[in-house]
This record gives structure tokens, C-alpha cells and sequence, in this order.
């Protein structure tokens, strides 16, 4: 299987598919169709607009109405054209390195061959649904309603993301907000009439403060950061204007809807004489949250790994991905479920050779005890 796998593998890392090179994107949905294609399932490349490469749908049930199972990774990378000439596909000293080869060709890949390798009767009796989409890198735009729509057919669902570098799954997410919160004052002239200016910077220092304080990082886990500040010209001017973004992260939603509430509120609030606030929630994503039916998943990956001769460990993630999307209609759903690797989006992103063929057969196993 390794060798086969990694031959695949440097396939389609080896092509440039950033989220905006739509054609490399759907380059690499036509190799997948291509495999699929040779092991008996039907196939479709799915056109999910001018803004995003194709994405790919396959089954092993042609006109299946429901699934056991759905089985996701994202097509896309977040790298320029030219990446791949300067940095290959290569293998050294038991890691894999390459522009995508954890996030998320190894997904890609892994899901492929695990279905390659079932066993027929598993595949008889189960209605399967593989689901590559062209986007994930910004915020799956284009392909978040498909993704959701078939989430809804689906039993329970995989998100094949890397496995973290310790060779962890994720059980859980965060969802997060992101708000643009805007401060207009009055300028003036900083050394003849201060007195009579009125300083955006200074309101917006006094919101990031109580901003923050709506965090609870110790109690729920939420928390609120302000990571940019933008405002004033010159120094020897009072400030007319000043924006900050905030980001918010949340275990759960109903935590996510009191910190948006309160930024809201705050934005009401008088922050100085002459002062006005807008404040514009530019995106929210769902969280992902480890449910009663979520857990029942994780046991069975348990049980998988041990009968593949390791024992799985699990993390909850600050970060969030295709799964929360998927969580959101209620499908239970799993992330991570796929070799390991670090360093993701970054010139020194890795893949773990020794988690490739232990969590591909995983993946098998998890189709013998549906």
C-alpha cells in the first residue's frame, strides 16, 4: 500500500492548486475521478461556480437518497502558482514534504485507498458518500452549501484533515466570529487645540479592553482577541478615525451568540463626546462540539485503531474547519481522520511516513464496524 499511496500521493501534490487556481484545483478533482473511477464508483465533478475549481462526488450507491457514511477532504491548498517548481514532492528522513502534502492531499489520498482496500461485503451492505470540495482554504465560499446539503443525507461523517504531528484526531472545534468595529472622532491639531480634537485611538484602546473582557478563557473557553488596530495619520494630529478586527472562538454557539451580543452592546455604548461606533460581524462559522452521537463515533475509531495496532488519541481544536459546517445540520462528524503531519501552511509543512498505512487501514476498519 505505501508504495502505491505515495505515488499517488506526489501526483497531485505536484500540481499548484491554490484556492484560486481553479484549474489546478480542478486538476486534481479529475485525478480523483480518474481513481475512483477505476475502482467501480460512480462519479461527478461538481460545479460549484467561476470562483472555485471543480469539487468532486463519489459513491459506491449511484441514486442513493441516504449514507452511512460521508468521507470529506479539501482539494485546495493555500499556495501561489510557482510553489511547486521550487519545492516538489520529495521524501527524506521518514517525512513527506511538498506544498499541500498534509493539508490536505494526505486526506485526499488516504480516503481513496482505504475505499480501494475495503472489503467487498462492507461495501455491499454500506451506502458511501466521498465528498472533495475546491476551497476549504478560504472558508469553503463556494462549496458550503453543497457540503452541507449532502451532510444531511449522511449518517455520520470524516473529515480527513492531517492527524496533528503527535498523531492526534480532533473530536472537537471552536466556532469564531470576526468582527470589523469602526471609530470616528474629530481631528485636531495635536500642539494648537488638542482640547478640541477627538481621538479615535483613545476610544478604541477603551473598547479593546472591555472587548476583551467578555472572554471567559478559564470557564467556557471562549475568548475575545482584537489582532488588528488601524488608525490616525500623523502623530501631531488628534486621530479621526480608528478600526479594529476582532476575532471571538467559542466551544459552543450559544457562547458565540452572548460574546456577539456584547460586542453589539458595547458598540452602543457612548465612548466620548463627539465619538461614533459601527460595529460589522464580517463572518461567523459554526462550532463543531463533541455531541452524545459525535462520541459514539469516536469509540468506533477507537476500536478501529486498536484492531490496527494503535491506540487513538484525541485533541479539541482552537481552529476550525469543513466540519463545523458539517456539525452545524446536526450530522455527527470527526476531524483530522487521516495520516499525520505539521506545520501546515508553511514552507516546512510535513507529512509522518509511519502514520500513512495505520490510518488508511483505519479508515477500512471503520467501514467493518458500521
Amino acid at each position: 500500500m505505501l508504495e502505491t499511496y505515495l505515488k499517488d500521493l506526489e501526483e497531485v501534490v505536484n500540481i499548484d492548486c491554490g484556492s484560486s487556481t481553479c484549474a489546478g484545483v480542478t486538476r486534481v478533482a479529475e485525478i480523483m475521478k480518474r481513481h475512483y473511477d477505476s475502482i467501480g464508483f460512480a462519479t461527478e465533478l461538481v460545479d460549484l461556480g467561476d470562483k472555485a475549481g471543480k469539487g468532486l462526488f463519489a459513491t459506491n450507491k449511484p441514486g442513493a437518497e441516504k449514507f452511512d457514511i460521508m468521507f470529506n477532504a479539501h482539494l485546495d491548498t493555500v499556495f501561489p502558482e510557482g510553489t511547486v517548481a521550487e519545492r516538489p514532492f520529495r521524501v527524506a528522513d521518514g517525512k513527506v514534504y511538498g506544498p499541500g502534502c498534509a493539508d490536505c492531499k494526505a486526506g485526499v489520498i488516504a480516503i481513496f485507498h482505504a475505499l480501494k482496500n475495503a472489503r467487498r461485503e462492507d461495501l455491499d451492505r454500506l451506502a458511501i458518500a466521498v465528498c472533495y470540495n475546491p476551497d476549504e482554504e478560504v472558508s469553503s465560499l463556494s462549496s458550503r452549501e453543497w457540503l452541507a446539503g449532502m451532510a444531511r443525507k449522511c449518517t455520520r461523517a470524516i473529515v480527513s484533515e492531517p492527524g496533528r504531528a503527535s498523531g492526534a484526531f480532533v473530536r472537537s472545534r471552536k466556532g469564531r466570529s470576526v468582527w470589523n468595529v469602526t471609530f470616528h472622532g474629530v481631528a485636531a491639531h495635536a500642539g494648537n487645540n488638542p482640547q478640541d480634537g477627538r481621538s479615535a485611538v483613545l476610544a478604541a484602546a477603551k473598547f479593546t479592553i472591555a472587548a476583551t473582557e467578555l472572554q471567559d478563557l478559564e470557564g467556557k473557553g471562549t475568548s475575545v482577541t482584537v489582532g488588528v488596530i488601524q488608525g490616525g495619520t500623523v502623530c501631531n494630529t488628534v486621530p479621526e478615525t480608528c478600526v479594529i478586527k476582532i476575532d471571538t472562538r467559542r466551544w459552543n454557539d450559544e457562547d458565540g451568540r452572548e460574546i456577539d451580543e456584547g460586542i453589539e452592546a458595547l458598540a452602543r455604548q457612548n465612548w466620548g463626546d463627539g465619538i461614533t461606533v459601527e460595529a460589522v460581524r464580517l463572518s461567523v462559522s459554526p462550532a463543531m462540539p463533541c455531541t452524545d452521537k459525535a462520541k459514539e463515533l469516536v469509540e468506533i475509531i477507537n476500536e478501529a485503531a486498536r484492531l490496527e495496532g494503535f491506540d487513538a488519541t484525541w485533541v479539541d481544536a482552537g481552529g476550525g474547519s469543513d466540519a463545523n459546517r458539517i456539525a452545524q445540520v446536526g450530522t455527527p462528524v470527526v476531524d483530522g481522520i487521516a495520516p499525520a503531519g505539521g506545520c501546515f501552511h508553511s514552507e516546512r509543512e510535513y507529512l509522518r511516513v509511519d502514520t500513512i498505512e495505520n490510518r488508511t487501514r483505519m479508515l477500512s476498519r471503520i467501514l467493518t464496524l458500521l
